[in-house]
């Protein structure tokens, strides 16, 4: 549409050289009128973060990598909640020979007497498990907001991902062990994404009043982008 448009606008422009020179000699001429539709489609940003969880776990080596990609058209701010819990699923128990009962499921903690029974880890092992726990603590990536989230500090571009925050989970099979409750219970580990759009577009002129309030009324956090357009800080 856009070359048919030039083609007609240079037409459009000799016509009009051509009528004043033949008014000039006073020859006679016909008007010429262009009919031209045009539609401007118009397509909205969209916001699609997507949870990566690499491959089905395996408890014999503990490889589980996790991170986030924004495959969406627009950047944005994220941020993410994690919970984990063991869960024995219940069934059909025997409460005497006559009554069948149903059990139902039992949820239990991940941690007994200060301990992990299932340890997570951001690397390789020794150091793996301070890494997992020190990227929500030391400001390098997540900021700890205090209220059940972290927030990534950076833009998450389109096309662009985070840091893998997970690579491995372990057992502690002493606790296993002593703990017999566990012993038929499941691990299960959740992870939550929610986004708000960043407006970092040259269009925007007070994109740092409109990020901080949409953060602020969204998130319930304010968002001030650095001079480097990509780390943000957050209060």
């Amino acid at each position: 549409m856009g070359n048919l448009l030039k083609k007609l606008k240079t037409k459009a422009i000799l016509l009009a050289a051509g009528f004043g020179a033949a008014a000039a000699i006073g020859a006679t001429f016909a008007w010429q009128t262009w009919n031209l539709n045009m539609t401007n489609v118009l397509t909205a940003h969209t916001t699609e973060v997507y949870i990566h969880d690499k491959e089905t776990f395996n408890p014999e080596t503990g490889d589980k990598q996790v991170w986030f990609e924004n495959k969406g058209t627009s950047s944005v701010f994220l941020r993410i909640s994690f919970t984990e819990f063991w869960k024995d699923e219940g069934g059909e128990g025997q409460e005497n020979e006559e009554t069948s009962v149903y059990l139902p499921p039992t949820v239990l903690s991940n941690t007994i007497d200060g301990q992990e029974i299932a340890i997570k880890y951001r690397g390789e092992a020794p150091d793996g498990e301070e890494r997992w726990k020190s990227q929500w603590t030391d400001g390098a990536a997540w900021f700890d907001g205090g209220d059940g989230w972290y927030y990534y500090r950076k833009i998450l571009k389109a096309g662009e991902r985070t840091e893998e925050i997970l690579t491995k989970v372990l057992f502690n099979e002493k606790l296993l062990a002593e703990n017999p409750e566990y012993q038929k219970a499941y691990y299960q580990l959740y992870f939550k994404a929610e986004v708000v759009q960043c407006s970092d577009g040259s269009n925007t002129l007070n994109s740092a009043e409109v990020n901080a309030d949409a953060t602020e009324k969204l998130f319930g956090k304010t968002a001030a982008v650095g001079e480097d357009g990509i780390s943000v800080s957050w209060q």
